[in-house]
């Protein structure tokens, strides 16, 4: 049986890219502790300076996935900021009272799935984001890079209920008013109801919308 490995680099582009450039397979993770060009869902970028950035390689993108790694994750974060709540900004953004903490990008490439995470720890990189510590935490990167391999290996193991639930115990959206861009449509209202795998109910003007979760992202700074 083959081992799973753990490849720590120096400097990435990305750790989404760097584990397929050395053809990681599933059970492997690939982290760095400076990632000059992160990116988020959408094409956004993310800023890796003074955090970390872990890679996954699991075995399939099951439509929860990305529910249940937020949750996942967001649990395990708290822990080490037991004053603090982690929020998740729909689909799995993590806050800490408006500000970005940590996000998530799942990527199917070359017939693999990728986790890939980002985590803020030493320092906040942007004036709307926080970092762990500045919470409080003690925690070096390194252990944060173990905590959130352990986790994404822990969310794999979730069904969709548990996933589901746990991730509407720390939705952050619900009765907000928030500005959705859906499709070719942007539209601004009042969050209904979130089904986290399927879509989000926003009532606007012209009546409740169904946003798909596929299609969907919300735009508005989180405050």
């Amino acid at each position: 049986m083959r081992e799973s490995q753990v490849l720590t680099l120096d400097t990435v582009t990305s750790t989404q890219d760097a584990a397929i450039e050395h053809d990681l397979q599933v059970g492997d993770v690939c982290r760095s502790f400076n990632q000059t060009a992160g990116r988020g869902r959408r094409g956004n970028t993310w800023n890796s300076s003074g955090g970390v950035a872990v890679t996954v390689v699991v075995e399939e993108a099951t439509l929860h996935l990305p529910v249940a790694v937020a949750a996942t994750l967001a649990s395990v974060l708290n822990n080490l900021i037991p004053n603090n709540r982690v929020g998740i900004k729909w689909p799995n953004d993590l806050y800490v009272d408006g500000k970005k903490l940590a996000g998530v990008l799942i990527e199917q490439r070359e017939g693999r799935c990728l986790v890939g995470v980002g985590v803020n720890v030493l320092e906040a990189p942007i004036p709307t984001s926080t970092a762990l510590r500045q919470l409080g935490s003690k925690q070096t990167v390194e252990m944060v890079a173990n905590l959130v391999a352990t986790s994404v290996f822990d969310a794999t193991q979730l069904d969709e209920n548990k996933a589901v639930t746990a991730w509407s115990e720390r939705d952050i959206l619900v009765g907000t008013t928030q500005i959705v861009q859906s499709g070719n449509n942007t539209v601004e209202g009042l969050v209904l109801c979130i089904d986290p795998c399927h879509n989000l109910l926003i009532q606007t003007p012209l009546g409740i919308l169904e946003c798909p979760a596929v299609t969907s992202t919300i735009i508005t700074p989180c405050h």
